[in-house]
Parts: C-alpha cells; sequence; structure tokens
C-alpha cells in the first residue's frame, strides 16, 4: 500500500514535478495540492494536465494553474458509512481525508480496502489464556500464530480492510509484547493506543477508560476473533436498526 503522502504535493511545485510524481504512483496518478501545514487546496490529475496544456499552459507552470479547487474528501470523525458508500458507487477511488482544520491526515483508496467506516475499535487483548496452556506461559494468547501470522494480525488486518484505522488495545498478561509487536500502529497505516488492566475488569470496565474517542460509533471486539464478517454491512445494518427503534 502507497504511504499516503506520496499523493501530496506541495502548492509550489510544477506540473513537471507533478508529473513525475504520477509516474511513481502508477494507477493511482492522483496528487492533492497542498500548503506547508499540508492543508488542502484542491487536486490534480493527468486529465487535469492534458486540459491545462491544450490552453497553452507549460509543464513549468505551477500546479495552481492546473488545479481543480473543489476535490471531493472527507472529515475524520465527522462523515457517515453513507457518505463513503455514495463516494465509492460514483466512482471515486482515492479520497483525502482531512481533520477540522483541514489538514490532510490520510488518503483512503478503495483498490485497497473495501470500506472506510466511521468507528473506533476496542480490542480486547489482556485475557491470560488459560485454557492454551503452556502455550501461552511466554506468549500471549493474541500473539499466537494461526498460519503465518498471529491470531491479532488477522483480526485488525480484517477490520483494515474495511478501513478502520483508530483502535485501542486494552491489556494486561504479557501486555508488553503486544506494544512491542503493534507500537503505535504508524507502520501500519494505523493508529493505535494502549489501556492497562492491573486487575481484569471486564469488556465495560475497559471501554469506560475511555474518554477521548475519534468516532461517535465503537466496535467493540475480541483479540482472537476469526471472521470473514462484512463489516461495513454489519455496521451499515446496526445503524438502521438504531434508527429504527428511536422512531
Amino acid at each position: 500500500m502507497i504511504n499516503f503522502r506520496e499523493h501530496l504535493i506541495n502548492k509550489e511545485a510544477t506540473v513537471k514535478d507533478a508529473l513525475a510524481q504520477f509516474n511513481r504512483l502508477a494507477k493511482d496518478a492522483i496528487v492533492f495540492i497542498v500548503d506547508q501545514n499540508d492543508k488542502l487546496l484542491g487536486s490534480l490529475t493527468d486529465g487535469d494536465v492534458r486540459r491545462g496544456l491544450l490552453k497553452d499552459l507549460s509543464i513549468n507552470s505551477s500546479v495552481m494553474d492546473f488545479t481543480q479547487s473543489n476535490p471531493k474528501y472527507l472529515i475524520k470523525g465527522d462523515y457517515s458509512i453513507d457518505e463513503v458508500i455514495e463516494l465509492r458507487n460514483d466512482n471515486y477511488k482515492i479520497i483525502p481525508v482531512l481533520d477540522s482544520d483541514g489538514k490532510v491526515r490520510n488518503v483512503i483508496n478503495f483498490r485497497f480496502i473495501k470500506s472506510y467506516i466511521p468507528v473506533d475499535a476496542v480490542v480486547m487483548a489482556g485475557g491470560r489464556g488459560q485454557r492454551l496452556r503452556p502455550l501461552t506461559d511466554t506468549i500471549p494468547k493474541p500473539l499466537l500464530k494461526v498460519g503465518d501470522k498471529s491470531i491479532i494480525d488477522h483480526n485488525i488486518d480484517r477490520l483494515r480492510k474495511f478501513g478502520v484505522d483508530d483502535y485501542w488495545l486494552s491489556l494486561g498478561y504479557l501486555g508488553d509484547q503486544l506494544v512491542t509487536h503493534f507500537g503505535d500502529g504508524s507502520s501500519r497505516g494505523i493508529n493505535i493506543r494502549y489501556l492497562w488492566e492491573d486487575e481484569p475488569q471486564g469488556t465495560i470496565g475497559a471501554v469506560s477508560k475511555i474518554e477521548n474517542f475519534v468516532h461517535d460509533h465503537v466496535l467493540i471486539t475480541n483479540s482472537d476473533i476469526l471472521t470473514a464478517l462484512n463489516y461495513e454491512d454489519f455496521f451499515w445494518i446496526i445503524l438502521k436498526m438504531m434508527q429504527i427503534c428511536l422512531w
């Protein structure tokens, strides 16, 4: 998966610079013009370049002379699953994600992910794994391997496939190994924060410690689930059921 910053280009760049970036991006050739603070100013595709050249602009001209000034985007923590589905159905493949100040914080690509579900995921990973002893005497259960990777990696990779990128891991037994395994999540393009339980507090006990969720909705899951669940369908159905109940 491409680092999202490969899709960003500074407003001072030339179209020649952008063409070199398109060449590196290959089939994902779109860039988003930003200022020195990464605030989104516009977008640029090879089609925009062709149209500019037909107007007698030069490849040495500023990207700002070619830019589309109103690109589609999502605001982190303030978008709905219906917006995501609509953008995808309208054939928008690559979309910037902005913070509340208009700065680009991510670029999602529907070639690599199926959706971009607006949830925080709380992953319960603090259990002792008594029934799997002696395997869990030195390794926490979430890090036991199924095939070529650990159980928790299967779990999080499935969530990532549906665009979940804000995680809270509830840790206890041998939790340091999980921190070492994931770090802050940046190497995987996600954000991971940790909750430590000195004594088991149960699911709600762990969740109650979190005061600054990114999204309005929270997905709580055990760390040892192996599933082929379509999380977008699951999330959408739950939302519609909630709406019916409120009626």
